[in-house]
């Protein structure tokens, strides 16, 4: 009986130890399979990676924008007029998100270079290079600046430099001095020249380019009285750079008028002129003779006589200076107001007109080559003025 239970322990024990044995070589070959899919699963993991990554590289590259394409087109309004160029870029995935002007529009001068800032993106899918240099755009009618990526590279920013264009206007009135020798015409906003065609019993006789607004025909003319003269005259630019930016005015024709021969203008009002009181005799004018030639001072107010013995109204210019007669002949001093809002000074014994800085009643102002009154901030000998809206300087900056 003793036997019979040790022999049912035995048996009982073998039985454990080989199932525990069989277990394991189960787990031995479940694992080795698991591994194996592991590996398998890893690898293919590894496989998709490259793919996806080998695409995302070939994507990514064929999206890069490394250059860009811009153009700006001039446009031309009616004459003296500014308008904004057209800008435009043919770079494909690209486009002009946002245009500022450095200076406003209405302020602009032909010629003048103002600068420009565009911002541009890219649309979707495309983003632009880390690398901007002026190789890396195209410019049209326009000069490079600088280029490069903002706001976290979404944006790319270009700045160049763009010059307004025009097409020149044309003059408000073209006549004669007083002995009809001498063409007369008002000044054209950024004309830096002009072109004038003489005719002579309607036939062309001449043809000249100046850029002043009188031309002396002395030569040309011999007896106004007995031959019809006029001519046509037009705003032009001079140089081929002005040519890129200039376009010439309308042909005006002259009138019979006698004109402003300093200012082209019919007329000017003369404030705080010399009222030194006239006790001599006062000359003929308004196309009255008399036998008196040049300078002529009768009770200490001067009038001037031309070769005709007709007494000079208007600006006249005499001796290599310009002066200004009243309609009755007398030469004026002072202050002097043309009919455009100009402002003129004239020497307050002399009475020719003053240019450059001139210093009256406590106060600085300046004038031009022209002669004309300044306002506004001035720029001269690398400093800068501001003077009010008396042309009086208000302080150095």
């Amino acid at each position: 009986m003793a036997d019979l239970s040790s022999r049912n322990r035995s048996t009982y024990r073998d039985r454990i130890r080989e199932q525990r044995e069989e277990n394991l070589a189960r787990l031995e070959r479940e694992s080795k399979r698991s591994n194996k899919a592991a590996k398998i699963f890893m690898l293919l993991l590894l496989v998709g990676w490259f793919v996806l990554t080998q695409v995302n590289s070939v994507k990514a590259d064929g999206s890069i924008i490394e250059k860009i394409s811009v153009k700006f087109t001039q446009n031309y309004g009616d004459g003296g007029e500014i308008l904004e160029p057209t800008i435009e870029t043919s770079t494909s995935n690209v486009v002009i998100d946002e245009i500022k002007y450095a200076k406003d529009p209405d302020k602009w001068k032909p010629g003048s270079r103002v600068l420009v800032t565009i911002n541009l993106s890219a649309k979707e899918g495309y983003y632009f290079g880390s690398k901007w240099n002026r190789e890396a755009v195209t410019l049209s009618d326009a000069e490079f600046s600088h280029c490069g990526r903002i706001d976290d590279g979404d944006i790319l920013q270009l700045k160049v430099y763009y010059i307004p264009c025009a097409v020149l206007g044309d003059t408000e009135s073209a006549g004669w001095d007083y002995n009809f020798k001498k063409a007369v015409w008002r000044e054209v906003d950024y004309a830096p020249g002009y072109e004038v065609k003489l005719y002579k019993n309607d036939e062309e006789v001449a043809t000249k380019k100046v850029k002043t607004t009188t031309i002396d025909f002395s030569d040309k003319i011999e007896d106004y009285t007995k031959d019809i003269f006029y001519y046509e005259v037009r705003a032009i630019p001079m140089t081929s750079d002005e040519k890129k930016y200039l376009k010439e005015g309308n042909w005006i024709t002259s009138q019979e008028d006698v004109v402003n021969s300093h200012t082209g203008s019919p007329g000017v009002t003369p404030i705080g002129y010399n009222t030194t009181e006239n006790t001599g005799t006062i000359p003929k004018y308004n196309g009255s003779k008399t036998s008196t030639t040049g300078w002529y001072n009768p009770g200490g107010t001067w009038f001037y006589y031309d070769t005709y013995g007709r007494v000079a109204t208007g600006w006249q210019y005499l001796g290599g200076l310009w002066y200004y007669f009243n309609n009755q002949g007398q030469m004026m001093t002072g202050f002097l107001y043309d009919t455009d809002g100009s402002v003129y000074y004239l020497d307050p014994n002399m009475g020719y007109m003053k240019t450059g800085w001139e210093f009256i009643n406590g106060s600085w102002y300046y004038f031009n080559s022209s002669g004309r009154m300044q306002t506004g901030y001035l720029y001269d000998n690398g400093k800068l003025y501001y003077l009010n809206e008396y042309g009086q300087m208000v302080a150095e900056q």
